[in-house]
């Protein structure tokens, strides 16, 4: 007697046994703790990242202005003749103002006439323009002046600019003296930067 064969079962499971495949993606849950860690890090962050960009700012305009007071003083030896750097009102910064105040605009310029005043013809050597109120910039009034023989003076003593963050004299970001820097400019006419509360070489 033949026995009828055997067909196989499948060994796939039944439908109701197949496992439901997960969608990736966030929870509401896995959202919110991220954002508030993410607030968490970017409140903890945020000042030392403008403490840094306060800083980078005030260095850029110092290496600026040292730039500027090295090129004076070459040009006034090379040309046999004074060489000034004077402030300038952002209004007009094509002429040198007698008063002190911000030095956030100034102009270089070779004193043909040894007036010690920017005159028509007297060529411009660099000019900087800077309406930012990010900072402040002190420093001697009106100017600096360049001899040629190398020497540098100013009319009120000690060429040494100040260089802080905006804002009034009790903010501590001005009074910082980790983000302040001084320009200073010796006798012999030598440009050196250094912190806000060291002493000028």
């Amino acid at each position: 007697m033949l026995l009828p064969s055997l067909v196989p079962v499948s060994a796939a499971p039944s439908h109701r046994h197949r496992r439901c495949a997960r969608h990736g993606g966030f929870t509401l849950v896995e959202l919110m703790v991220t954002v508030a860690v993410a607030s968490v890090i970017v409140a903890l962050g945020a000042p030392s990242f403008l403490r840094a960009l306060a800083r980078h700012a005030i260095l850029a305009q110092a290496e600026e202005l040292q730039d500027a007071m090295r090129i004076g003083r070459n040009e006034a030896m090379k040309r046999s003749g004074p060489v000034v750097l004077c402030r300038t009102e952002s209004a007009h910064p094509g002429h040198c103002t007698d008063s002190g105040g911000n030095w956030q605009t100034w102009l270089l310029f070779a004193d043909l006439g040894r007036s010690g005043a920017f005159a028509a013809g007297d060529p411009i050597l660099r000019q900087h323009v800077d309406v930012s109120s990010r900072m402040t910039v002190t420093g001697p009034a009106p100017a600096v002046r360049f001899e040629s023989t190398g020497i540098a003076h100013a009319d009120t003593g000690p060429a040494v600019f100040l260089l802080a963050p905006a804002g009034s004299a009790s903010d501590s970001p001005r009074t910082d003296v980790a983000l302040q820097r001084q320009v200073c400019v010796s006798a012999r006419g030598e440009v050196a930067i250094v912190g806000g509360d060291a002493a000028c070489p």
